[in-house]
Order: C-alpha cells, then sequence, then structure tokens
C-alpha cells in the first residue's frame, strides 16, 4: 500500500511539474517528465509482484521492497539534480524524509535490513549535497549541514525504533510460539488420554464379559449338580447312607452357588436404578424372618421379631435394597452365632427408623471393626473355609447404604458378647402400598401340578435336571435345546404352556428372549404368556427393561427349591386370559389340554 502510495504521489507531483516548468523551460519540464516516468516503471514492476502470493515468502518480499524504495530513492536524488535550485530544498528534500519513514516502516522487523538500506540511501544523499556544484557557498555549506543533520537525525532515530519494534516482536512471536507449542502439547496429551481412557474403557468392557462368560459356564455345570441331586434324593429318600452322601454334595454346591450369588448381588448394584416407594417395614420383616428361619433352625439358635405393642412405621426406601440389606445382616448374624438366638427389633427416632438385629455371636474385636466391610474380609476364617462365603455381605450392605438416599448404618459389638447392626432410614409420609396377600405354602405347592411347562435351555445336563424337576411336582413338561426345536414344537404342538422357562443365552444365535418373544406371538391369540428366564450371567441382559410383562428373572445360582418356590408364586400371579374351564382359540374352539 505504502508502494502503491509513493507512485501514486510521484505522478502527482510529475502533474504539477509539468504544469509549473512547461511554460518557463520546456526542456526541463520534458527531463523531470522523463525522470518520474523512468522512476515509476521502477517501483511499479516490484509492486506488481508484491501484489501476487509470492510475495508471501519474506525472502521474496524484502528482495521487492529492497527494490521499489531504492527505485524511488535514485529517482528523487536525480530529479534533484534537474530542478532549479529554489524548489529543490522546499519540494523534493522533504520528500527524502518521507522515503527514509517508508523504509524503515516496510523493514521494521527487520531492523538490520533497514540499517544498511537506509544508510546507503543517506550517504547518497549527503554525497550529492556535498559534491552539487550549484549555488552559492551559504547555501552549500549552511544547508548542507541543516539538510544532512535533519536526515542523520531521522536515520539514528529510526534505527532505534526498528530495533525496539524487532525486539518487541520477536518477544511476542516467542511467546505465541511457546503458547502453541504447550496448546499443542495440551492437545497431544488430551488426545493420548483420551485414548488411554478409551482404551480403559475397552479393557474394562472386555474384562465385565469375560467375567460374565466365565460366569455363566462355570454356573452351568453347578446347576446340573444341584438339580441332578434334588432328583437323587427324591429317588433314594429311603437309603439314609447315599441320603447322607448327597446331603455332602447338596451342601458343597450350595455353598458354591452361595459365593457366586454374592458376586452377583455386588456386581449389580453399580447399575442398579433406585425405585424408592413407601415400604411396609413389618412386612419385610416378616418375609426376611421366614427366609432365614430354615438355616437359624438347622444351627439351633433362635430368630425372631422384638415384640412390641405397635408395628414400625413404614419407610422411604427401595423395598429390594432394603430386604438385601436386612437380608444380609441376618444371614451374617446366624453365621456367627452358635448359641444363643437372632432378635430383630426397632426404634423411631423422630423421623427417622432404626432397625436392629443383635445376636449373641462371637462379637467384633476393635482391631477388626474397621475391616469388617471391606471385600472379601472374614473373622476366624483364616482358611478361607468357603462354606462361610467369600465376605461380601457386609460389604455389599455399605454400597447398597450408600446408594440409598438418606439411609445410614452403625454397629455396636463386643468381643465374646455378641454385636448389634443398625440401619437408619426415613419414615416414609405416605401410606405404603397394601401388598398381596402371601398365599400359603399348601397352595404354592399345588400350583405347578398338572401345569404344562415347556424348558428351553442349551445345555443337555441343565435342560435334563429342569425336566426332572418340574415332573417332580407333577408338571408336564416339553423340551428344547434352540430356536429350531421351538419352531418344530411350535409347529406341532396345540396347546400354549403355562409357563415358559428358558435359559437366556443360547448356543444358535438366539436367546431366550428371541425364544420367548416367537412364542408369544404364536400364542397371541392366548393373551401374554408368562415367561420365566433363567441366567447365569453376572449383569443383567438390557434387552429385558424393554421386554413385556409378566415375566420373571431367575438365577442359575439359585437352589432348585427356591427357583420351584419362585415359579409357583409367578404362575400363581401372572396366569394368562382363559375362556371357560380350557384354552380357546379366537372363535371359541376348546384345545385339548391332554399334551
Amino acid at each position: 500500500m505504502a508502494g502503491t502510495i509513493l507512485i501514486l504521489l510521484i505522478i502527482a507531483f510529475g502533474c504539477h511539474d509539468w504544469l509549473l516548468f512547461s511554460a518557463l523551460d520546456p526542456g526541463m519540464a520534458l527531463s523531470i517528465a522523463y525522470v518520474r516516468l523512468a522512476g515509476t516503471v521502477a517501483m511499479a514492476i516490484p509492486l506488481w509482484f508484491l501484489w501476487g502470493h509470492r510475495a508471501f515468502d519474506e525472502r521474496w518480499a524484502v528482495r521487492l521492497l529492497f527494490v521499489l524504495t531504492l527505485s524511488c530513492w535514485l529517482t528523487l536524488e536525480r530529479l534533484r539534480a534537474i530542478y532549479p535550485l529554489a524548489r529543490v530544498f522546499r519540494e523534493i528534500s522533504p520528500t527524502f524524509v518521507l522515503v527514509i519513514f517508508v523504509i524503515f516502516t516496510s523493514f521494521r522487523l527487520r531492523a538490520i535490513t533497514a540499517a544498511w538500506l537506509v544508510g546507503v540511501c543517506v550517504a547518497s544523499y549527503l554525497t550529492a549535497i556535498r559534491l552539487w556544484p550549484r549555488g552559492s557557498l551559504s547555501v552549500r555549506g549552511l544547508d548542507w549541514f541543516s539538510r544532512s543533520t535533519m536526515v542523520s537525525y531521522m536515520y539514528i532515530a529510526g534505527i532505534l525504533v526498528s530495533i525496539q519494534f524487532e525486539r518487541t516482536a520477536r518477544r511476542e512471536f516467542m511467546s505465541r510460539r511457546m503458547v502453541r507449542a504447550a496448546k499443542a502439547r495440551i492437545e497431544a496429551a488430551s488426545l493420548e488420554v483420551n485414548r488411554q481412557n478409551e482404551r480403559m474403557r475397552e479393557l474394562v468392557k472386555e474384562k465385565e464379559r469375560f467375567f460374565s462368560s466365565a460366569y455363566h459356564d462355570i454356573q452351568q455345570p453347578l446347576a446340573a449338580i444341584n438339580l441332578f441331586i434334588h432328583s437323587a434324593r427324591t429317588k433314594l429318600e429311603s437309603n439314609h447312607a447315599v441320603s447322607h452322601d448327597l446331603d455332602i454334595v447338596e451342601e458343597t454346591a450350595c455353598d458354591l452357588l452361595d459365593m457366586f450369588k454374592d458376586i452377583q448381588d455386588y456386581s449389580e448394584l453399580g447399575s442398579y436404578t433406585l425405585k424408592l416407594t413407601s415400604v411396609d417395614t413389618w412386612a419385610v420383616l416378616t418375609d426376611v424372618v421366614e427366609q432365614h428361619r430354615e438355616p437359624a433352625r438347622l444351627k439351633g439358635i433362635e430368630l425372631r421379631i422384638s415384640a412390641r405393642a405397635r408395628r414400625p412405621s413404614p419407610i422411604e426406601t427401595d423395598r429390594s435394597l432394603f430386604k438385601r440389606v436386612l437380608s444380609n445382616f441376618v444371614s451374617n448374624a446366624i453365621k456367627n452365632t452358635s448359641s444363643g438366638g437372632v432378635v430383630i427389633g426397632w426404634a423411631q427416632i423422630e423421623e427417622q427408623l432404626r432397625i436392629d438385629v443383635r445376636d449373641t455371636g462371637v462379637g467384633i474385636s476393635p482391631e477388626h471393626r474397621d475391616a469388617i466391610f471391606d471385600e472379601y474380609f472374614q473373622i476366624d476364617n483364616p482358611g478361607r473355609d468357603r462354606s462361610k462365603g467369600l465376605g461380601l455381605g457386609l460389604s455389599i450392605v455399605k454400597r447398597i447404604v450408600d446408594i440409598l438416599p438418606m439411609h445410614s448404618m452403625r454397629f455396636w459389638s463386643v468381643k465374646g458378647r455378641g454385636s448389634r447392626f443398625s440401619l437408619y432410614a426415613p419414615v416414609a409420609n405416605i401410606a405404603p402400598v397394601i401388598e398381596r396377600v402371601e398365599r400359603t405354602s399348601d397352595a404354592y405347592t399345588a400350583i405347578l401340578k398338572d401345569k404344562y411347562v415347556l424348558l428351553c435351555d442349551d445345555d443337555p445336563l441343565v435342560l435334563e435336571g429342569l425336566r426332572q424337576l418340574f415332573l417332580g411336582v407333577g408338571a408336564r413338561v416339553d423340551t428344547a435345546e434352540s430356536m429350531t426345536e421351538i419352531e418344530a414344537f411350535l409347529i406341532d404342538g396345540s396347546r400354549p404352556p403355562d409357563v415358559t422357562v428358558t435359559d437366556i443365552r443360547l448356543r444358535d444365535g438366539h436367546t431366550g428372549i428371541d425364544v420367548a418373544e416367537r412364542i408369544r406371538r404364536h400364542f397371541a391369540w392366548a393373551g401374554v404368556l408368562p415367561v420365566a428366564f433363567i441366567t447365569g450371567e453376572l449383569v443383567s441382559p438390557p434387552a429385558l427393561r424393554k421386554f413385556p410383562k409378566p415375566f420373571v428373572l431367575l438365577r442359575k445360582s439359585s437352589t432348585p427349591e427356591n427357583m420351584l418356590a419362585e415359579v409357583r408364586r409367578f404362575v400363581a400371579d401372572a396366569q394368562p386370559i382363559r375362556f371357560g374351564q380350557g384354552w380357546a382359540d379366537p372363535v371359541g374352539a376348546p384345545i385339548d389340554r391332554g399334551r
């Protein structure tokens, strides 16, 4: 832009000179026009290249600026030799100062280039004044001194300013480069951290898949062992010797399954979704006592609920997690109590209900009180007796209490005299929903008699064990190992199953969910058929969240008795729609129930 302005100024002053001198001295006017034209061409050529893309090359741009400014300077020097003496210092000399300013401005980030280029120009200017042959001595002496002094000052001042400009620009450039380098390092580090995090997530998922698969595969033979033990016990009840051996095998299998159940419970807490509601505390306490009454009886200790005039207030909690905490407290108390008993009590403290589980067991010594909630920690079990579990019970309790809002836990213990574990929960402001009345044991026992049960499992041993289990309670059973066999059954079968029991994980690329959906579609006229899924996975399949009810999820770690009890309750509560005394098709034709 500065070079363009200089060219325009030279052209403008050329017009001024032509008007001024053409009338006085046509020869001088013509000489001045030739010089200005030559200077304009010499400046226009590098200026033309400066407007191109190559000017972004810094070395090339400096050379072009050098040619442009030197051409301008030489043009002024030649004009000073032609101009009349009276007009030289008034019209030509100020332009020299302007050109010096332009040079220092153009080369402000290259102080060395500006210094020698302006130095050459100033030296030529001083030499030209000194050798100027025209005029009087006073003009040559006084004007030479004044003009040379002014140009020298401009030269020195320009150099000092250029040096400061360059130093400032270099510091700014280095700062920007350091900032860019730091940002680049931060971005690179961030990308690396993200890659590592992604890798860690993949490793965690891979580990979860591995443990889930291993967990499932290990439970398959254990489930088969448990099922066949139950079947063999039924057939050999009169042979006490064999029955004793089976008792030992069954107890060992149950211990292994209990360990896997603890791992299952501990793993599921990480993805559990809270269902806070008003819960009938008394109903949960009675359920827990009924659940553990038989283990307490076998150990010869008493398990009871403290006698109170009033029942406990309802609490705001997640019923499933609350029951699991109390169940773990009671189970832990029974395991560590050899004489005496376990009592469940409560006390209301303002807006909180405290539920206590007291035992007369071994107690906890002071040095162990900080460690009892750690994973796998067990008191008085240095040999890691697996019949006492893995030591996850209290660690599961701690995780649950951390999950539940406004819940807390405390414990008190004396070595050799027993312990008291207390759970604090907020009292509910609304009454709990009335829970269904539990059926009697006899009623549940008869639920599966003559019911039609369809079983599907890809493990032949487990499938046979399930068949024996349901045949033993009077059910009518069909079995299938894959979706292909299910399709064959649907072609031949005319009666919908009262309940479908299927393993979720199958071998032929299908899942138990696919099997259940296919059966429901085929018997859509019969209503939504109940399905009992069996899984040995650590984590429940996400697809079950969208699966239509009624369905229940059973664990392979469950004992055969518990599995039967769950299926009985489920069938009793989730009967499909019936028409009259038998199943009916859409037009009302009865269907043979003899299959």
